[in-house]
Protein backbone atom coordinates (compact mmCIF):
# COMPACT_ATOMS: atom_id res chain seq x y z
CA UNK A 1 0.00 0.00 0.00
CA UNK A 2 1.03 3.50 -1.03
CA UNK A 3 -0.47 6.60 0.12
CA UNK A 4 1.12 8.67 -1.92
CA UNK A 5 1.03 6.51 -5.31
CA UNK A 6 3.72 7.29 -7.59
CA UNK A 7 3.44 4.69 -9.81
CA UNK A 8 6.81 4.43 -10.08
CA UNK A 9 7.86 0.87 -11.29
CA UNK A 10 11.31 -1.37 -12.04
CA UNK A 11 12.31 1.75 -13.49
CA UNK A 12 15.88 2.17 -15.35
CA UNK A 13 18.82 3.19 -13.82
CA UNK A 14 20.16 6.37 -14.77
CA UNK A 15 24.02 7.15 -16.15
CA UNK A 16 26.71 7.92 -13.44
CA UNK A 17 25.99 11.37 -13.51
CA UNK A 18 25.67 13.77 -10.77
CA UNK A 19 22.05 14.01 -9.76
CA UNK A 20 20.54 16.73 -7.66
CA UNK A 21 19.87 15.87 -3.57
CA UNK A 22 16.57 17.61 -3.84
CA UNK A 23 14.99 16.68 -7.32
CA UNK A 24 12.33 18.90 -8.05
CA UNK A 25 8.74 17.28 -6.64
CA UNK A 26 7.03 18.31 -10.14
CA UNK A 27 9.75 16.70 -12.70
CA UNK A 28 10.95 13.21 -13.55
CA UNK A 29 8.38 11.53 -10.80
CA UNK A 30 5.51 13.23 -12.04
CA UNK A 31 6.52 13.30 -16.15
CA UNK A 32 6.64 8.97 -15.26
CA UNK A 33 3.47 9.13 -13.67
CA UNK A 34 1.61 10.97 -16.70
CA UNK A 35 3.12 8.85 -19.01
CA UNK A 36 1.62 5.79 -17.41
CA UNK A 37 -1.71 4.51 -18.50
CA UNK A 38 -4.90 5.47 -17.06
CA UNK A 39 -6.83 2.51 -15.71
CA UNK A 40 -9.92 4.01 -15.24
CA UNK A 41 -10.34 4.19 -19.54
CA UNK A 42 -9.14 0.73 -19.75
CA UNK A 43 -12.57 -0.09 -17.16
CA UNK A 44 -14.88 2.12 -19.18
CA UNK A 45 -13.90 0.63 -22.40
CA UNK A 46 -15.07 -2.90 -20.13
CA UNK A 47 -18.14 -1.51 -18.80
CA UNK A 48 -19.20 -0.61 -22.79
CA UNK A 49 -19.27 -4.54 -23.46
CA UNK A 50 -21.70 -5.55 -20.37
CA UNK A 51 -25.36 -5.14 -20.38
CA UNK A 52 -27.43 -2.62 -18.23
CA UNK A 53 -27.51 -5.24 -15.08
CA UNK A 54 -23.69 -6.42 -15.31
CA UNK A 55 -22.70 -2.85 -15.24
CA UNK A 56 -25.02 -2.03 -12.22
CA UNK A 57 -23.54 -4.82 -10.18
CA UNK A 58 -19.92 -3.99 -11.16
CA UNK A 59 -20.90 -0.37 -9.51
CA UNK A 60 -22.63 -1.76 -6.55
CA UNK A 61 -19.79 -4.12 -5.89
CA UNK A 62 -17.21 -1.31 -6.42
CA UNK A 63 -18.73 0.63 -4.33
CA UNK A 64 -19.13 -2.11 -1.77
CA UNK A 65 -15.34 -3.05 -1.82
CA UNK A 66 -14.34 0.87 -1.34
CA UNK A 67 -16.25 1.16 1.89
CA UNK A 68 -14.37 0.67 5.20
CA UNK A 69 -15.55 -1.24 7.99
CA UNK A 70 -14.62 -0.28 11.13
CA UNK A 71 -13.31 -2.73 13.55
CA UNK A 72 -11.84 -2.45 17.56
CA UNK A 73 -8.40 -2.48 15.71
CA UNK A 74 -8.93 0.69 14.38
CA UNK A 75 -8.75 2.22 17.76
CA UNK A 76 -5.32 0.67 18.19
CA UNK A 77 -4.35 1.95 15.41
CA UNK A 78 -5.35 5.46 15.75
CA UNK A 79 -3.27 5.19 19.17
CA UNK A 80 0.01 4.00 17.73
CA UNK A 81 -0.34 6.81 14.66
CA UNK A 82 -0.93 9.64 17.46
CA UNK A 83 2.08 8.57 19.36
CA UNK A 84 4.28 8.26 16.51
CA UNK A 85 3.29 12.04 15.32
CA UNK A 86 2.95 13.45 18.59
CA UNK A 87 6.82 12.05 19.59
CA UNK A 88 7.79 13.72 16.36
CA UNK A 89 6.51 16.99 16.74
CA UNK A 90 7.64 16.79 20.16
CA UNK A 91 11.47 18.16 18.92
CA UNK A 92 10.01 21.36 18.15
CA UNK A 93 9.80 22.15 22.04
CA UNK A 94 13.07 20.10 22.87
CA UNK A 95 13.82 16.51 21.77
CA UNK A 96 12.00 13.45 20.06
CA UNK A 97 11.36 9.90 22.20
CA UNK A 98 13.69 7.13 20.74
CA UNK A 99 11.01 5.15 20.31
CA UNK A 100 10.56 6.16 16.38
CA UNK A 101 9.33 3.10 14.55
CA UNK A 102 5.36 1.88 15.02
CA UNK A 103 5.42 -2.07 14.35
CA UNK A 104 2.09 -3.15 12.54
CA UNK A 105 1.55 -7.00 12.71
CA UNK A 106 -0.99 -9.28 11.64
CA UNK A 107 -1.26 -12.46 9.39
CA UNK A 108 -2.54 -12.67 5.60
CA UNK A 109 -5.49 -10.54 5.25
CA UNK A 110 -5.96 -9.50 9.15
CA UNK A 111 -6.49 -6.18 7.50
CA UNK A 112 -3.02 -4.13 7.79
CA UNK A 113 -2.31 -2.54 4.29
CA UNK A 114 -6.25 -1.37 3.86
CA UNK A 115 -6.23 -0.24 7.55
CA UNK A 116 -3.57 1.67 6.18
CA UNK A 117 -5.23 2.77 3.41
CA UNK A 118 -8.13 3.71 5.59
CA UNK A 119 -6.02 6.16 8.17
CA UNK A 120 -3.34 7.51 6.10
CA UNK A 121 -5.04 9.44 4.09
CA UNK A 122 -7.05 10.84 7.05
CA UNK A 123 -4.04 12.14 8.89
CA UNK A 124 -3.75 15.94 8.43
CA UNK A 125 -0.05 15.42 9.70
CA UNK A 126 0.38 13.00 6.21
CA UNK A 127 -0.61 15.64 3.84
CA UNK A 128 0.85 17.75 1.29
CA UNK A 129 1.92 21.00 2.90
CA UNK A 130 3.40 24.52 0.80
CA UNK A 131 5.53 26.89 2.84
CA UNK A 132 5.51 30.52 2.90
CA UNK A 133 8.04 30.41 0.01
CA UNK A 134 5.91 28.86 -2.22
CA UNK A 135 7.69 25.28 -2.00
CA UNK A 136 5.02 21.87 -1.66
CA UNK A 137 6.62 19.25 0.50
CA UNK A 138 5.10 15.54 1.30
CA UNK A 139 5.98 14.56 4.67
CA UNK A 140 4.64 10.69 4.61
CA UNK A 141 6.19 8.56 2.05
CA UNK A 142 5.26 4.63 1.79
CA UNK A 143 6.50 1.82 -0.52
CA UNK A 144 6.41 -1.83 -0.38
CA UNK A 145 9.64 -4.14 0.43
CA UNK A 146 11.62 -5.36 -2.60
CA UNK A 147 11.66 -9.15 -2.54
CA UNK A 148 13.99 -10.77 -2.43
CA UNK A 149 15.22 -7.81 -0.34
CA UNK A 150 18.54 -6.30 -0.65
CA UNK A 151 20.45 -3.53 1.06
CA UNK A 152 21.17 -1.75 -2.38
CA UNK A 153 17.48 -2.77 -3.53
CA UNK A 154 16.06 -1.63 -0.39
CA UNK A 155 17.53 2.40 -0.66
CA UNK A 156 16.86 2.30 -4.41
CA UNK A 157 12.98 1.50 -3.46
CA UNK A 158 13.16 4.11 -0.66
CA UNK A 159 14.41 6.18 -2.44
CA UNK A 160 12.02 6.14 -5.66
CA UNK A 161 9.57 6.71 -3.11
CA UNK A 162 11.29 9.86 -1.91
CA UNK A 163 10.76 11.40 -5.82
CA UNK A 164 14.34 9.95 -6.69
CA UNK A 165 13.74 7.27 -8.81
CA UNK A 166 16.71 8.02 -10.94
CA UNK A 167 20.33 6.48 -9.33
CA UNK A 168 23.85 6.32 -10.13
CA UNK A 169 24.31 2.65 -10.63
CA UNK A 170 28.02 2.94 -9.32
CA UNK A 171 26.89 3.93 -5.69
CA UNK A 172 27.96 1.58 -2.78
CA UNK A 173 25.21 0.59 -0.28
CA UNK A 174 26.67 3.25 1.71
CA UNK A 175 26.50 5.94 -0.44
CA UNK A 176 22.93 5.03 -1.24
CA UNK A 177 22.02 5.31 2.22
CA UNK A 178 23.92 8.44 2.99
CA UNK A 179 21.88 9.61 0.02
CA UNK A 180 18.74 8.42 1.16
CA UNK A 181 19.39 10.27 4.33
CA UNK A 182 20.21 13.46 2.41
CA UNK A 183 17.08 12.85 0.22
CA UNK A 184 14.67 12.96 3.39
CA UNK A 185 15.92 15.53 5.06
CA UNK A 186 16.00 18.03 2.02
CA UNK A 187 13.01 17.19 0.99
CA UNK A 188 11.91 17.30 4.41
CA UNK A 189 10.39 13.77 5.19
CA UNK A 190 9.18 13.10 8.17
CA UNK A 191 7.66 9.24 7.87
CA UNK A 192 8.36 6.37 6.07
CA UNK A 193 5.73 3.62 5.62
CA UNK A 194 7.27 0.55 4.30
CA UNK A 195 4.65 -2.47 3.98
CA UNK A 196 5.05 -6.62 3.51
CA UNK A 197 8.26 -6.52 5.62
CA UNK A 198 8.32 -10.33 5.92
CA UNK A 199 10.17 -10.45 2.66
CA UNK A 200 13.34 -9.81 4.28
CA UNK A 201 12.74 -12.79 6.30
CA UNK A 202 13.35 -14.91 3.26
CA UNK A 203 16.84 -16.59 3.08
CA UNK A 204 19.81 -16.47 6.11
CA UNK A 205 17.68 -15.45 8.98
CA UNK A 206 19.98 -14.33 11.42
CA UNK A 207 22.20 -12.34 8.52
CA UNK A 208 19.01 -10.86 7.01
CA UNK A 209 17.59 -9.55 10.43
CA UNK A 210 20.96 -8.48 11.50
CA UNK A 211 21.34 -6.49 8.16
CA UNK A 212 17.74 -4.71 7.83
CA UNK A 213 17.74 -3.75 11.67
CA UNK A 214 20.83 -2.18 10.93
CA UNK A 215 18.95 -0.23 8.35
CA UNK A 216 16.20 1.17 10.16
CA UNK A 217 18.17 2.43 13.08
CA UNK A 218 20.43 4.22 10.59
CA UNK A 219 17.64 5.74 9.28
CA UNK A 220 15.56 6.32 12.77
CA UNK A 221 18.94 7.74 13.83
CA UNK A 222 20.07 10.68 10.95
CA UNK A 223 21.77 13.44 12.59
CA UNK A 224 19.23 16.58 13.26
CA UNK A 225 15.80 14.57 11.54
CA UNK A 226 14.33 12.33 13.98
CA UNK A 227 12.63 10.12 10.88
CA UNK A 228 9.61 8.15 12.17
CA UNK A 229 8.56 4.76 10.16
CA UNK A 230 5.26 2.24 10.38
CA UNK A 231 6.33 -0.92 9.47
CA UNK A 232 3.96 -3.51 8.58
CA UNK A 233 4.09 -7.27 7.68
CA UNK A 234 3.42 -10.55 9.44
CA UNK A 235 3.76 -11.76 12.86
CA UNK A 236 6.90 -13.28 12.21
CA UNK A 237 8.39 -9.88 11.91
CA UNK A 238 8.68 -9.68 15.84
CA UNK A 239 11.63 -11.45 15.22
CA UNK A 240 13.62 -7.92 14.73
CA UNK A 241 12.34 -7.72 18.24
CA UNK A 242 12.47 -10.98 20.15
CA UNK A 243 15.29 -11.50 22.57
CA UNK A 244 16.30 -14.14 20.95
CA UNK A 245 16.96 -13.26 16.71
CA UNK A 246 16.23 -9.41 17.64
CA UNK A 247 18.09 -6.11 18.75
CA UNK A 248 17.43 -5.00 21.21
CA UNK A 249 18.32 -1.21 20.40
CA UNK A 250 15.56 -1.93 17.68
CA UNK A 251 13.22 -2.89 20.20
CA UNK A 252 13.64 -0.28 23.11
CA UNK A 253 13.19 1.97 19.54
CA UNK A 254 9.74 0.60 18.72
CA UNK A 255 6.14 0.84 19.35
CA UNK A 256 4.23 -2.68 18.49
CA UNK A 257 0.44 -3.40 17.20
CA UNK A 258 -0.75 -6.84 16.85
CA UNK A 259 -3.60 -7.06 14.89
CA UNK A 260 -4.73 -10.66 16.17
CA UNK A 261 -6.94 -13.23 15.05
CA UNK A 262 -10.53 -12.97 15.59
CA UNK A 263 -11.79 -15.59 18.09
CA UNK A 264 -15.21 -16.63 19.48
CA UNK A 265 -15.21 -13.61 21.85
CA UNK A 266 -15.40 -11.56 18.78
CA UNK A 267 -19.22 -13.05 17.91
CA UNK A 268 -21.08 -9.71 19.04
CA UNK A 269 -18.79 -7.24 17.35
CA UNK A 270 -19.21 -9.37 13.84
CA UNK A 271 -22.89 -9.53 14.39
CA UNK A 272 -22.75 -5.53 14.64
CA UNK A 273 -20.83 -5.40 11.61
CA UNK A 274 -22.79 -7.71 9.64
CA UNK A 275 -26.08 -6.19 10.37
CA UNK A 276 -24.92 -2.66 9.60
CA UNK A 277 -23.89 -3.94 6.10
CA UNK A 278 -26.99 -6.13 5.45
CA UNK A 279 -28.90 -3.02 6.48
CA UNK A 280 -26.95 -1.07 4.05
CA UNK A 281 -27.77 -2.88 1.11
CA UNK A 282 -31.20 -3.31 2.13
CA UNK A 283 -31.89 -6.77 3.46
CA UNK A 284 -33.33 -8.08 5.93
CA UNK A 285 -31.76 -10.27 8.88
CA UNK A 286 -32.08 -14.46 8.41
CA UNK A 287 -30.45 -17.43 9.86
CA UNK A 288 -27.48 -16.11 10.51
CA UNK A 289 -28.38 -13.16 12.92
CA UNK A 290 -26.91 -15.41 16.13
CA UNK A 291 -23.74 -16.23 17.90
CA UNK A 292 -23.61 -19.60 16.66
CA UNK A 293 -23.20 -18.64 13.04
CA UNK A 294 -20.84 -15.88 13.61
CA UNK A 295 -18.48 -18.85 15.30
CA UNK A 296 -19.15 -20.95 12.03
CA UNK A 297 -17.98 -17.93 9.81
CA UNK A 298 -14.55 -16.98 12.21
CA UNK A 299 -13.76 -20.78 11.73
CA UNK A 300 -14.38 -20.60 7.99
CA UNK A 301 -12.25 -17.41 7.10
CA UNK A 302 -9.69 -18.87 9.66
CA UNK A 303 -9.81 -15.56 11.83
CA UNK A 304 -8.53 -13.24 9.00
CA UNK A 305 -10.55 -10.27 9.69
CA UNK A 306 -10.43 -9.09 6.19
CA UNK A 307 -11.48 -12.34 4.51
CA UNK A 308 -14.66 -11.99 7.18
CA UNK A 309 -15.38 -8.78 6.10
CA UNK A 310 -15.20 -9.46 2.53
CA UNK A 311 -17.33 -12.56 2.62
CA UNK A 312 -19.90 -10.68 4.62
CA UNK A 313 -20.20 -8.31 1.99
CA UNK A 314 -19.99 -11.32 -0.89
CA UNK A 315 -22.78 -12.79 0.84
CA UNK A 316 -25.06 -9.34 0.92
CA UNK A 317 -24.23 -9.15 -2.93
CA UNK A 318 -25.21 -12.62 -3.42
CA UNK A 319 -28.59 -12.11 -1.67
CA UNK A 320 -29.15 -9.76 -4.11
CA UNK A 321 -28.29 -11.00 -7.32
CA UNK A 322 -29.73 -14.43 -6.58
CA UNK A 323 -32.81 -13.89 -4.27
CA UNK A 324 -34.10 -16.71 -2.40
CA UNK A 325 -38.02 -16.72 -3.59
CA UNK A 326 -39.21 -17.98 -0.01
CA UNK A 327 -36.82 -15.67 1.66
CA UNK A 328 -36.34 -12.28 -0.71
CA UNK A 329 -34.07 -9.51 0.82
CA UNK A 330 -32.53 -12.06 3.30
CA UNK A 331 -28.94 -13.47 3.52
CA UNK A 332 -29.30 -17.26 4.24
CA UNK A 333 -26.73 -20.04 4.61
CA UNK A 334 -26.79 -20.68 1.13
CA UNK A 335 -25.77 -17.41 0.28
CA UNK A 336 -22.85 -17.89 2.28
CA UNK A 337 -22.49 -21.48 1.05
CA UNK A 338 -21.77 -20.36 -2.39
CA UNK A 339 -19.54 -17.85 -1.53
CA UNK A 340 -17.35 -19.63 0.58
CA UNK A 341 -17.75 -22.43 -2.64
CA UNK A 342 -16.15 -19.78 -4.97
CA UNK A 343 -13.77 -18.50 -2.48
CA UNK A 344 -11.99 -22.09 -1.63
CA UNK A 345 -12.98 -24.52 -4.05
CA UNK A 346 -14.34 -26.69 -1.73
CA UNK A 347 -16.59 -29.72 -2.68
CA UNK A 348 -20.14 -29.75 -0.20
CA UNK A 349 -18.93 -32.00 1.71
CA UNK A 350 -16.16 -29.94 2.76
CA UNK A 351 -18.02 -26.33 3.05
CA UNK A 352 -18.30 -25.12 6.40
CA UNK A 353 -21.82 -23.95 5.84
CA UNK A 354 -23.44 -26.87 5.07
CA UNK A 355 -22.07 -28.97 6.98
CA UNK A 356 -23.43 -29.75 10.51
CA UNK A 357 -19.76 -31.17 11.69
CA UNK A 358 -18.33 -27.94 10.49
CA UNK A 359 -15.78 -27.79 13.57
CA UNK A 360 -14.42 -30.55 12.20
CA UNK A 361 -13.49 -29.23 8.78
CA UNK A 362 -10.05 -27.62 8.18
CA UNK A 363 -10.51 -24.70 5.27
CA UNK A 364 -7.25 -24.89 4.60
CA UNK A 365 -7.53 -28.54 3.13
CA UNK A 366 -10.67 -26.94 1.01
CA UNK A 367 -8.74 -28.59 -2.31
CA UNK A 368 -7.18 -31.65 -0.53
CA UNK A 369 -9.55 -34.17 -2.02
CA UNK A 370 -8.98 -32.53 -5.85
CA UNK A 371 -4.96 -32.68 -5.60
CA UNK A 372 -5.68 -36.09 -3.79
CA UNK A 373 -7.39 -37.44 -7.10
CA UNK A 374 -4.88 -35.29 -9.98
CA UNK A 375 -2.18 -37.03 -7.78
CA UNK A 376 -4.10 -40.44 -8.36
CA UNK A 377 -4.72 -39.97 -11.99
CA UNK A 378 -0.86 -38.90 -12.36
CA UNK A 379 0.28 -42.32 -10.31
CA UNK A 380 -2.35 -44.48 -12.58
CA UNK A 381 -1.25 -43.11 -15.63
CA UNK A 382 2.90 -43.35 -15.39
CA UNK A 383 1.76 -47.32 -14.35
CA UNK A 384 0.01 -48.04 -17.69
CA UNK A 385 2.83 -45.91 -19.49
Amino acid sequence: MTAQSSNIISLPIAPDDALPVNPNAGGMAALVESSLPNFNDAAQALLATMSHDRQQRAERRGKTQAKYVKMPKDDLITEGIDMLTENAAAAFFGESGKRRALWLLGESDSGKTRSMEYHIPKRPEFLPYVTSTGEEFKPFVSFEAPRPITLKGFARKALASCGYPMVPSRLTEQELFELLKEVIRNNRILFMHVDEMQHVLKGPMTKDIQNVSDIIKSLLQIPGWPLHMILSGVPSLARFLSPEDGDAQLRNRSFVIELKQMTGKDAKALLDVQKQIFLGEGLSLGETDNEEFMYRLIHGCLGACGTIIQTIQAAAERAIVCPEKANPNVVTLKHYASVYALNTGCRPSENVFLQDDWKSIDPREALAKVIAKDEMLLKSKKKGA
